[in-house]
């Protein structure tokens, strides 16, 4: 059980009660450092860790009693965004160190600029501490939006958090930071222009790197033969010592390695995270078993068997979360294995001895030192890994890019979508994004080429809508509906004439000309509509200065309840189970919400009730017109 989702709420109690309080197994209030307990693979202790004895601007620490108040309302403002965030989700204690961070600059800020409390803050010292953010970072390399953001979301969640702070007696600002505006939206208008921090790696380094790694595998078997050799002996330290070739063995053990965390990352996309919480089987695996964590199951042709990697999801979670991801698939009687299945075989076997003399359960494990073979074995953190993929990196003769294992996840990303356009919302499933806007903005749209593919697809998905509308096949609701019946209309009898091949590209022509694109709107797993967008149109871009030459929903504006009376919105039967869901979804939030009296929900939820009910009566009028039109007897 992750410890803080239990927290309680010791920022509403009194001053004199809290001193000896323990917030947890490993920290009182008073502390000068908070610890938590992380349960994400691949962290250090850093991570799960806020410091309060950090040196204020005078020399002094924030621990001294003249930062009392201060220091006070700091802890307090933190406490109440672990168990009562009123702006996101719960921070993770994977996340405390950067809320550290963010306290350490804000709190010295303050320190040096004479604020002693909170509600000493008003909108012109938010301005203050923009002009101090752009001076202070001003010889930054690269600044840009997202990294400016990371100083800027302290304040926004202290404007979230009055209401919740007032209740424990803190004075808080009078107005919301920056009228209100999101951390993000901030930091663009002060860096001019939003850049991604994470570019994929170049294709033909890609392609070099992958053909290295498949090499080393075809070299696994021998590995792994001098390892378990070497480990069968009983007195290691001895046979380390007189062993000639035990330099090299290890070099090749750490070649192999490298080899295989590339291989499993470039051809799954998981996260590093995901990667180093993988578990390793529960007995010794044979040359050709698979792993515990790999399963097999028919497609739905009956034709293929498709391999799942089974492991856990710890972003966007409270806590981890049992997940699968497609890792491979061969026809049925075939013995051929995935390559990253291989790789999970090979770094499995690879290590087995010395995870069994140690008791580890993690697949992902390394020697402590550098050079032994013989010293202890442990599961490492997400630096190794880069550490190890770097190496890699220079051993295969690439030294000018430094690679990260998250630009794996991003060439991923664009190898599928360059090899289907049609797979945003299967690799969006794939990565466990909340939203479309995070796998699109984020891992595709950097690339001008996967931009076109995009706009192809969009162009397809509009030709098979009003193709399907011309043959009598679909029905849809919303404001264009009727617009775009007409247009069905009036296609179908120009089209009647024409042979049943040309249809489509006359269609396809038409929806080029006319820039609407189709594009399937998900929250979660499921469509919750189809958006016809229009250049200048949209709820979603209402507010952006660039929503003229805009050619896609801002997906990162998108969600249920500003899409649902949105112009461009158009529905039919197939969306029917995701309003479904969610009205029954609100229902049960509200009725959570009344029973806690938390007055602000209850509200919120009945709006959004409201909505879906209207979205659901057009919805259930079109899914009876769709019946009528299949029986027209």
């Amino acid at each position: 059980m992750n410890p803080i989702q239990t927290a309680t709420a010791y920022h509403l109690m009194a001053a004199e009660d809290l001193r000896e309080t323990r917030i947890n197994r490993h920290s009182r209030w008073s502390d000068d450092r908070w610890f938590f307990d992380n349960l994400t693979p691949g962290h250090d202790a850093a991570a799960s860790t806020i410091r309060w004895d950090f040196i204020m601007p005078d020399g002094s620490k924030f621990v001294d009693p003249k930062w009392a108040i201060l220091l006070d309302a700091h802890r307090r403002l933190v406490w109440s965004l672990i168990v009562d965030p009123r702006q996101r989700h719960r921070y993770k204690p994977g996340s405390m160190g950067k809320l550290s961070r963010r306290v350490h600059y804000l709190a010295r800020w303050m320190g040096k600029s004479g604020y002693a409390h909170f509600g000493a803050l008003d909108t012109c010292a938010f301005d203050q501490y923009l002009d101090n953010l752009l001076i202070d970072k001003q010889n930054k390399a690269n600044l840009n939006a997202v990294y400016l953001m990371e100083h800027l979301a302290l304040p926004v969640s202290l404007g979230y958090q009055a209401p919740v702070l007032a209740k424990a007696g803190i004075p808080v600002p009078g107005s919301a930071p920056w009228h209100g505006m999101t951390a993000f939206e901030v930091a663009k208008q002060l860096a001019g222009r939003e850049q991604g921090s994470v570019p994929p790696v170049p294709d033909p380094i890609f392609l070099h790197i992958m053909t290295s790694a498949l090499c080393m595998l075809d070299a696994a078997e021998d590995i792994i033969l001098q390892a378990r050799h070497f480990a069968d002996t009983k007195d290691l330290q001895v046979a380390e010592k007189h062993a000639p070739d035990r330099k090299h063995l290890r070099d090749r053990m750490n070649s192999l390695t490298d080899a295989c965390l590339i291989l499993i990352q470039g051809l799954s996309g998981i996260r590093v995270s995901e990667l180093l919480g993988l578990q390793a089987s529960d007995t010794p695996l044979a040359q050709n078993a698979l792993p515990d964590c790999i399963k097999i199951e028919p497609s739905a042709s009956g034709l293929h068997e498709i391999f799942y990697l089974s492991g856990h999801l710890y972003k966007a979670t409270k806590s981890p979360r049992p997940v699968t991801w497609v890792t491979g698939l061969r026809p049925v009687g075939s013995d051929h294995l995935p390559v990253p299945v291989k790789a999970i075989s090979v770094i499995e076997r690879l290590y087995a001895p010395w995870r069994t003399r140690r008791n580890i359960n993690e697949l992902i494990i390394g020697f402590s030192r550098a050079k032994s073979l013989t010293k202890d074995v442990k599961a490492h953190t997400l630096s190794w890994v880069n550490r190890c993929q770097r190496r890699f990196f220079v051993r295969s003769g690439v030294k000018d890019w430094t690679v990260t294992s998250h630009q794996w996840r991003k060439s991923f990303a664009q190898y599928v979508i360059r090899s289907d356009s049609r797979m945003l919302p299967v690799l969006q499933e794939h990565f466990k994004h909340i939203s479309m806007a995070m796998t699109e903005q984020g891992y595709i749209n950097a690339d001008p080429e996967l931009k076109q593919i995009l706009d192809d697809a969009a162009v397809q998905s509009t030709v098979s809508l009003i193709g399907e509308m011309i043959a009598g096949r679909k029905t849809v609701s919303g404001a264009l509906s009727g617009k775009l019946k007409e247009t069905a209309n009036q296609l179908g009898k120009s089209l009647d004439n024409r042979p049943e091949n040309d249809r489509p590209r006359d269609i396809e022509e038409l929806v080029r000309t006319s820039g609407i694109r189709a594009h399937d709107i998900r929250w979660g797993k499921t469509s919750l509509g189809t958006c016809l967008f229009r250049q200048g149109t949209g709820n979603c871009t209402i507010g952006c200065s660039a929503r003229w030459v805009i050619s896609a929903p801002l997906w990162s504006a998108a969600r249920p309840d500003l899409c649902w009376e949105c112009q461009n919105l158009v529905l039919d039967e197939t969306h029917l189970p995701f309003w479904k869901d969610r009205r029954a979804k609100l229902q049960d939030d509200l009725k959570t919400a009344t029973t806690n009296d938390d007055f602000a929900l209850a509200q919120l939820c009945k709006q959004r009730l409201e909505q879906c009910i209207m979205v659901l009566n057009k919805l259930e009028n079109t899914e009876t017109t769709a019946t009528e039109n299949s029986n027209p007897g």
